[in-house]
């Protein structure tokens, strides 16, 4: 019950105070294993709250119930700008750079999703206006989610291999990154740790807030924030003289001439792309460079089995299985013995085999 409460004072002091009235009142009387489970809260001017969670959605109704059919908790143009203005610290122009690129980072490394009418100059949104939607999305790390499949990347004491994690989308790539990323730099064991430079250009690994990652990615690490995975490789280059380069989601073409320039100046690699398997992540446009050169000396395959467990699966450059982990369940950084450990996202009829559905939150289920 103790970490019950820490996670809804969190949410309080992180979120809801910046709410509009009727929808804050309304969500301090829901019951706080719905809180707790939050994966998004969405505002539409002259449209019901909703919420996101277990995999499911529903209207924030009055004495804090969620249902399925819409409620008369309305939410108005004004309240929305007025959220928006809040969650900037008062400040349209501290943010505007943030606005324009659609979203907002806060304390907590929550994500504020802003979508309007664009203000365009010279080509390029300058800024967001009468803005008709926000979509707050609930970060939650998962600490000690690859403290296994870490081991299988590291080449000595000093050194690790170049790494593709694949994945379709939503099972979790960002997640297990950012905990590996968190274990190299950290260290482990005899491995002593090694300094990384993260590029992340959707602010989703770090999560930074005024220069500040809110997620925890080790004590050896430098993030250069929302910019193209390009430019951001080249400037961790020049200036922080890293050992190994993070970056999330690799995918067009300019990224991975990027990432063969950067494997030839001796920096390791980690990253991620999109794909269910290897065969699939070949066939896509600019990989076919970087299989041929065999580039990538690890895969890390995450997929769900027939029994709907998550499945992390370790293979070497030629395609060698080197380790399979199922999980039945990632524990949240704030979770502890309640829940076996966990907090459910998915809906009761998927969370027998408790499968990992991503950034978003954990299944039932104690990480082993």
């Amino acid at each position: 019950m103790q970490d019950k409460i820490l996670l809804k004072n969190r949410f309080v002091s992180e979120v809801l105070q910046f709410l509009p009235y009727r929808v804050k009142q309304s969500l301090m009387q829901t019951d706080i294993n719905i809180l707790i489970d939050l994966e998004e809260i969405r505002l539409r001017s002259g449209k019901p709250a909703m919420l996101h969670y277990r995999g499911t959605d529903g209207f924030l109704h009055e004495n804090g119930r969620i249902l399925g059919r819409p409620s008369n908790i309305l939410v108005s143009a004004e309240e929305l700008a007025d959220t928006v203005y809040k969650f900037c610290e008062n400040s349209w122009y501290a943010y505007q750079e943030d606005i324009s690129k659609g979203f907002v980072t806060i304390k907590g490394g929550h994500r504020i999703g802003i979508v309007g009418t664009p203000v365009i100059k010279n080509g390029s949104v300058f800024n967001m206006r009468d803005i008709s939607s926000i979509n707050i999305r609930f970060a939650r790390e998962v600490v000690g989610c690859g403290e296994r499949t870490v081991n299988y990347l590291i080449n000595g004491n000093r050194d690790i291999y170049n790494t593709l994690i694949i994945s379709p989308p939503g099972l979790g790539k960002t997640t297990l990154l950012r905990d590996i990323v968190r274990c190299l730099s950290e260290g482990f064991g005899s491995f002593s740790g090694v300094k990384i430079g993260v590029v992340d250009e959707r602010g989703e690994i770090a999560a930074c807030c005024k220069g500040y990652p809110q997620n925890d990615l080790g004590s050896r690490t430098d993030v250069i924030n929302g910019i193209q995975k390009k430019n951001g490789m080249e400037i961790l280059l020049r200036s922080m003289s890293p050992c190994v380069i993070a970056l999330d989601e690799m995918g067009n073409p300019e990224d991975v001439s990027a990432v063969m320039q950067v494997m030839n100046a001796g920096i390791r690699i980690i990253g991620t792309a999109h794909g269910y398997d290897l065969r699939a992540v070949k066939m896509r446009k600019g990989f076919y460079e970087l299989f041929e050169d065999k580039a990538f000396e690890r895969f890390v395959i995450i997929s769900v089995n027939t029994k709907l467990q998550y499945c992390v699966k370790v293979l070497d450059g030629d395609g060698n299985v080197l380790d399979v982990e199922y999980q039945s369940g990632r524990k949240h950084s704030y979770s502890s013995k309640f829940n076996n450990g966990g907090l459910c996202v998915l809906p009761a009829a998927y969370r027998t085999g408790g499968m990992h559905t991503g950034d978003s939150g954990i299944s039932d289920g104690t990480r082993k």
